[in-house]
């Protein structure tokens, strides 16, 4: 019994043929992406051991312009809303101690002693109220030079007085933080003069990924933005803090898109400051085997350029082909931005299998292979 002539599916299988490059594919060859780039006035770059000029620009690294500077070092001048703790110790005739020995009592001998005031908030006046001798000016004046003062006037009122005056700061002398912290507030400032990270690390760090949380800080009419994972101890934009300082930590998630033929096709946020292409292919799971162009690896991404005399974001496509050994050097100093896409390119062979499999599926896989070797 003879098998079904081959002529009877010769139109269908041709108007396959002629349409195998509209058969269903996860992503174009590297010849679909680069022959129409030319004509829409797209760039594409090669990747090589040199990078292109922009893309090995880390994009991590602080700027040096940081438009905030260091406040000034804080000497400890009392500030209206700060809270003031007076001790006065005696020796003798006392005015302050409990149960204090009095003129009246010669014959028991002079003791020490030391007593504690109430808490006195310095209000707007600038000034606290003492017993036995009134008002003390103490806004713009250190801790110990209010307390010189106060032994001074107590002079002639007790016996060898001497006082101790510590300071508990206001909302005068502090910094406010909110926002992605785990405890958002106001963080007092003191003499050893805190700076960004300290102020963060005080408020228990972000609720989220540093890698994912952007700092802002503002003061008065100035303001400046930096990612916490790249805020360094020693880096300019790690300033000591003034009086009035807001800081916010903002959630801000950065990500990459995979497409293609990817073992991961996925969204890929950065878990450092920075993220290679090598870095970005190898959490892709790298090109899958039996589909991938090894030379068609693809970043498409917007940059910045002078056009008509305006600076614009220009579309540019990278390509990276990993047959060549330079590349591997190359991909290390290409560096990942926000919203890059990802893409590698599907093989020729790619789209001549999937033939072969629709083919099997209307004929025999012998009636296939004579009609692809005619």
């Amino acid at each position: 019994m003879r098998g079904p002539d081959i002529r009877h599916f010769m139109p269908g299988l041709l108007l396959v043929l002629s349409g195998c490059a509209a058969l269903p594919a996860a992503a174009p060859t590297a010849g679909q992406i680069t022959r129409p780039a030319a004509p829409a006035g797209i760039a594409v770059i090669d990747i090589v051991a040199t990078p292109p000029q922009g893309a090995a620009v880390d994009v991590s690294a602080p700027s040096a312009d940081w438009p905030i500077a260091d406040a000034l070092p804080w000497s400890g001048e009392i500030g209206v809303g700060d809270t003031l703790n007076v001790t006065v110790f005696e020796v003798g005739y006392s005015l302050f101690a409990a149960g204090s020995q009095g003129a009246d009592s010669p014959d028991k001998a002079p003791s020490a002693s030391g007593r504690a005031l109430p808490r006195m908030e310095v209000g707007e006046s600038g000034s606290i109220a003492m017993p036995y001798i009134g008002a003390v000016h103490v806004v713009g004046r250190s801790a110990p030079d209010v307390a010189r003062e106060i032994e001074r006037r107590l002079r002639g009122l007790s016996q060898s007085a001497q006082a101790i005056v510590s300071v508990e700061r206001g909302p005068a002398q502090s910094v406010v933080i909110s926002g992605d912290v785990k405890a958002p507030g106001r963080q007092p400032l003191t003499l050893a003069g805190e700076r960004v990270l300290d102020v963060v690390a005080q408020a228990g760090g972000p609720s989220s990924r540093a890698a994912d949380t952007e700092v802002r800080l503002t003061r008065r009419d100035q303001t400046a933005d930096i990612r916490l994972d790249r805020l360094r101890v020693g880096s300019a934009a790690n300033v000591r803090l003034a009086p009035g300082d807001h800081i916010e930590l903002i959630r801000d998630v950065r990500s990459l898109t995979v497409l293609g033929a990817a073992h991961t096709v996925s969204e890929l946020s950065f878990d450092s400051d920075k993220l290679s292409l090598a870095e970005a292919i190898a959490r892709a799971g790298g090109p899958v085997d039996e589909r991938a162009d090894a030379t068609g690896v693809f970043v498409f991404r917007f940059e910045p350029a002078q056009v008509e005399g305006k600076v614009r974001d220009v579309p540019v496509i990278y390509r990276l082909n990993l047959l060549d050994p330079r590349s591997y050097f190359a991909s290390q100093r290409f560096y990942m931005h926000q919203k890059d896409v990802l893409l590698i390119a599907n093989a020729r062979s790619a789209q001549f299998g999937k033939l072969v499999q629709l083919l099997n599926t209307m004929v025999s896989p012998a009636i296939t292979v004579d009609l692809l070797t005619r």
